[in-house]
């Protein structure tokens, strides 16, 4: 989708689609593909489906931690 397209029907402006586009693609998340004068976005699942299994581990990380950290409070 294009950025035009990305901010119809909201009252969010280009500019912080644009910015928040480029977080995402530093990410991996999104990529952009030149399409005439415009720049079209396009998701990537592979690399949501990789982060949700990085952010799933990290939370196990913090359930073991605060589980050890219950179990020494409770000592």
């Amino acid at each position: 989708m294009s950025i035009t397209q990305l901010t119809a029907g909201t009252k969010i402006t280009r500019q912080a689609v644009t910015k928040h586009l480029r977080v995402l693609a530093d990410a991996g998340l999104v990529h952009d593909v030149k399409a005439g004068r415009e720049r079209l976005w396009e998701f990537d699942a592979q690399q949501l489906d990789e982060a949700r299994r990085s952010l799933e581990q990290i939370s196990r990380q913090w359930d073991e931690a605060l589980a050890r950290l219950k179990q020494a409070v409770e000592r």
